[in-house]
């Protein structure tokens, strides 16, 4: 790759920025209290200001100047502001911050220079803010906030008891009961009075009235409750007797802490474990290297993660407090030591969170999260005797490869708010593991198979994070954010793969760097996340310092992936480029997109080859090479990213097989049925009796979920004692239905979609064995008329919208994209809810297959002439009067062209009907958007079929008969 380290801008005060932020992140550090740069958070600032203190007879606020950071930061429309990317932020802070105000108002104490009508004032504003953000909470089953559905109902009960008049009611009320009733279900009281450690000890403020207070004091670690500054202020607020160690504690944060005594609390303190090894390992990932780094202050970071991992067994958390490790901050340590020469070893780890398929977080999580398993990824990688692991590096790699195919959109974790958080980690993590396997010190650990999807996870990573790039260079305006994208197309330019986008990869590095030069620091993103979210200093200065760096050599560059083999399947594809250069879908897209897509469809060739015999024993049917296999993946990768739809990627693969499949069966049947069934009839009970009875045969299959081969067997009691010739369409038939009906993601749609789709398969097969007929009565027709169908029974018209339509495989196509889409976004239940929609998308189907068949037609009517196939320009209506020269087939094509024309018209209106059924659907909140995604995949999915048409027009796509 021909990416030159000075290209990008040089800095030398880098290195010395770079080291200074080591020594300021250990001179930050209290060897009590540890550290932390979090951002301060309204939430835990309304909490510390409601503790008391009372000496003698008088009460005091304890922390009055938090109570005026909170009278400082209220915004004109009466909330504390909010978060882009969650609403369930902004709810919180509101929330808590009218409580404080309320008790306030109740009891002002020393609280002197704010009038209670000014207060009375504030909290009306307050309480208006809150039931505007609640009535609009529609992202509350999707929140990443730790104990959400804990904390709320707590909040507004309080506020309730505060003020009875403050009762909200909102549409996600029952969703948060429920939420709330499952929470509580599996929580004992209890059991915070014994010693083991709970997460629940963070959040204590949502259990006050359940909770003895007076029997926790034992979960007190120098002084804070699990590093939660307003879990520690609940404990301090309702325990009978005080504790001056939490006292202390919090007096510590406000001075201590990034308020720097304003009275702004920050949402977590300390995170020491948690910036050591995050800025550690940023800088030496990215450019920096040990020497730059070289000051005793850094041997005393280090000091400090391996003394944690002494004390606490080999595993550890964010911060300082014993009995709360987790896989993020133990991996994440792990990586910093190893880049530092000290190993430690990773089997602690495996015990405590490796689970049957992944790493989970803590010993106990809901979900698993995908950021935690590109850190034990990478920390596994590193390890010197990597080979004792491969099982693990195994798991975690198919858990990540597995978690991104099924991603719809763009990849999500529940840490971070930023979509490009995620991204970056995969592709450190992959690109890594790519660089092993190509050292060969893995052998046999990571098949063929998933060496490809991992490198398609890559490829869609680079390409992704370029199309979202903005034009002023930035991600979304977001300093840190566009720091996470230069990251990662830095260390993917790595990849010797990426060089036919080096260029592109190059400009868009140089734009994100100029961005951060020009722009603001004093926006900060925060879009890490707890209770709230938060940003953290010292780690963002990092990722700010680790972008612009020039660090690895122009021999380093592109010197990875030399494992994959992807030379055959390149070459294939090099023609293509220059066709798809004549499709309007793809005519004015910039040329790196293109190559990007064609890129990215080489990878998924070998897949496609892996799976091409699942159904037909294709190499022995009498048809030319499938070269439509090169040029399937291609139609759904470069839609998919022309629109930047990103569809997922095990949909799109899904597709691609089926397309694949139906190319099949459309050469099984006319090469293979049409001789075992000269009369169509037996042909067509054939099908009947596989369709009806696909529930109830026997099957022997051989699956893995997640993408692997499935092998689909029919067992000698299936076939009876059929003729040979019969059987052998039977059994590739069973196969094919079975395949397409008891698809595992089929099998979790909803019935409705199931059952269109059973319909629609049965039309497409019948209309098979009817255009078989068909033919043999055009091949009877006398000589003299090779290019007229006389014989036909029906007119274009009807033909067209019905057997000429259903053969090809738009329609059985888009149920079954229609099953993947039910299972999926729509969580079982109809892809399209209501009649209009049903009604809708029936339409847009058929005017979908009738164009389909008509592209078709137009680019394959000289090998339909020769093979004698019914073609859409042999029936009369094209031919005046039943017999015209050869010379007129242009004629007959733009004839056919301006009613496909007309068809395609039809559809966009219809499509445009559909849309607006789809946006404006009544949407349960808890499949927020649903149906907009189901709108863009569906014309994704008419993009598809649009560039098949376009394709045919230049060229004939399909195999001829030998």
């Amino acid at each position: 790759m021909n990416i030159q380290a000075q290209s990008l801008p040089a800095d030398a005060s880098l290195s010395v920025t770079a080291k200074s932020l080591i020594r300021r992140l250990h001179a930050t550090y209290h060897d009590h209290y540890g550290l932390s740069t979090t951002s301060c958070q309204v939430y835990d600032t309304a909490w510390v200001s409601m503790i008391s203190k009372t000496s003698g007879d008088t009460e005091r606020w304890l922390f009055p100047e938090s109570f005026y950071y909170l009278l400082k930061k209220q915004s004109d429309d009466g909330s504390w502001g909010s978060h882009p990317s969650t609403k369930t932020a902004g709810i919180l802070g509101t929330a808590a911050a009218l409580l404080a105000m309320l008790k306030h108002a109740k009891k002002p104490l020393q609280i002197h220079h704010v009038s209670l009508q000014e207060l009375s004032r504030r909290i009306g504003l307050a309480s208006a803010s809150l039931q505007t953000q609640l009535a609009s909470w529609d992202d509350i089953s999707e929140t990443n906030h730790i104990g959400v559905e804990m904390i709320v109902p707590s909040l507004l009960a309080y506020l309730a008891k505060q003020d009875a008049g403050l009762t909200f009611d909102f549409p996600c009320k029952e969703i948060l009961k429920s939420m709330n009733e499952s929470k509580l279900s599996h929580f004992e009281p209890a059991s915070l009075y014994g010693n083991k450690p709970s997460s629940a000890i963070h959040s204590l403020e949502s259990f006050i009235g359940m909770v003895d207070f007076d029997r926790i004091s034992h979960h007190l670690y120098h002084g804070s409750m699990l590093a939660s500054p307003s879990s520690t202020a609940a404990y301090l607020i309702e325990a009978s007797e005080w504790s001056d160690e939490a006292e202390g504690y919090l007096r510590h944060i406000v001075q201590a802490g990034t308020g720097h005594g304003d009275g702004g609390i920050p949402g977590t303190y300390p995170t020491t474990h948690f910036e050591i090894s995050w800025t550690i390992v940023t800088l030496l990932q990215n450019g920096y290297t040990r020497d730059d780094l070289d000051c005793p202050e850094l041997y005393g970071l280090a000091q400090i993660l391996i003394k944690a991992f002494q004390d606490e067994n080999g595993i550890i958390g964010f911060e300082l407090a014993p009995r709360a490790p987790d896989v993020d901050d133990t991996a994440k340590a792990l990586l910093a030591l190893s880049m530092l020469d000290w190993q430690m070893s990773p089997d602690p780890m495996i015990k405590a969170f490796e689970k049957s398929d992944h790493f989970a977080t803590f010993g106990s999580e809901r979900d698993p999260s995908f950021t935690s398993n590109c850190h034990v990824l990478l920390a596994l990688l590193y390890v010197k005797d990597i080979s004792q692991y491969g099982s693990q590096i195994l798991k975690t790699t198919s858990f990540l490869c597995d978690f991104w195919w099924e991603s719809d959109y763009l990849v999500k974790d529940k840490w971070h708010l930023s979509r490009l958080y995620p991204t970056m980690l995969l592709v450190d993590a992959f690109t890594e593991l790519l660089r092993v396997l190509d050292t060969g010190s893995l052998p046999g650990v990571i098949v063929q198979r998933l060496h490809y999807k991992a490198a398609i996870c890559l490829v869609q990573s680079v390409h992704r994070v370029l199309l979202t790039q903005q034009s002023d260079g930035s991600w979304d305006q977001m300093p840190e954010q566009t720091c996470y994208a230069i990251l990662a197309l830095k260390q993917a330019s790595k990849c010797c793969f990426l060089k036919d986008i080096a260029n592109q990869m190059l400009s868009a590095l140089e734009k994100g760097v100029y961005y951060l030069k020009s722009c603001s620091l004093q926006s900060p993103d925060h879009n890490w996340t707890s209770k709230t979210t938060y940003n953290v200093s010292f780690v963002a200065e990092a990722y700010n310092l680790a972008a612009p760096k020039n660090g690895d050599s122009p021999t380093v560059l592109g010197s990875i992936g030399h494992s994959l083999d992807l030379a055959t399947s390149q070459g294939r594809l090099e023609g293509f480029s220059q066709l798809l250069s004549n499709t309007p879908l793809f005519s004015s897209l910039p040329a790196w997109q293109v190559r990007a897509s064609l890129l990215e469809s080489t990878l998924f060739i070998p897949l496609l080859k892996e799976d091409r015999l699942r159904i037909y024993k294709r190499d022995e049917m009498p048809v030319a090479e499938d070269k439509y296999l090169y040029i399937i993946p291609f139609t759904w990768v470069g839609c998919n990213n022309r629109t930047t739809t990103f569809a997922s990627t095990s949909l799109i693969y899904e597709m691609m097989l089926l397309s694949l499949f139906g190319y099949q069966t459309d050469e099984f049947v006319e090469s293979t049925a049409k001789l075992a069934f000269p009369d169509s009839t037996g042909l067509h009970q054939l099908i009947d009796e596989i369709v009806d009875s696909c529930d109830e045969i026997t099957m022997q299959k051989t699956s893995q979920i997640n993408g692997s081969k499935t092998s689909i067997e029919i067992n000698d009691a299936d076939i009876g004692g059929l003729s040979p010739s019969i059987s052998a369409v039977r059994i590739p038939l069973t196969r094919f239905v079975t395949y397409v009906m008891n698809h595992e993601r089929v099998l979790k749609a909803s019935s409705w979609d199931r059952e269109c789709l059973q319909r629609e398969l049965r039309v497409f097969l019948h209309a098979h064995s009817t255009h078989n007929a068909l033919n043999t009565r055009f091949q009877s027709q006398s000589q003299e008329k090779t290019d007229v169908f006389t014989s036909s029974t029906q007119s274009f018209f009807q033909w067209v919208r019905t057997t000429g339509a259903d053969h090809v495989a738009c329609a059985y196509s888009f149920f079954f994209l229609s099953c993947l889409i039910s299972s999926s976004i729509r969580l079982g239940s109809e892809t399209f809810p209501t009649v209009s929609q049903k009604y809708l998308s029936a339409a847009a189907v058929r005017h979908l297959t009738t164009t389909c068949r008509m592209y078709n037609d137009y680019g394959s009517l000289n090998r339909d002439t020769a093979e004698r196939n019914v073609n859409s320009m042999h029936f009369p209506e094209f031919s005046r009067g039943h017999a015209r020269p050869h010379t007129d087939l242009a004629e007959r094509r733009e004839a056919l062209t301006q009613l496909a024309e007309y068809e395609g018209d039809c559809l966009t209106r219809t499509l445009e009907l559909l849309g607006h059924e789809m946006i404006g659907e009544q949407v349960d909140l808890d499949r927020r958007g649903a149906g907009g995604r189901v709108m863009a995949i569906t014309n994704f999915y008419c993009d598809v079929t649009a560039l098949y048409n376009q394709l045919y027009v230049l060229k004939d796509l399909s195999s001829t008969m030998k």
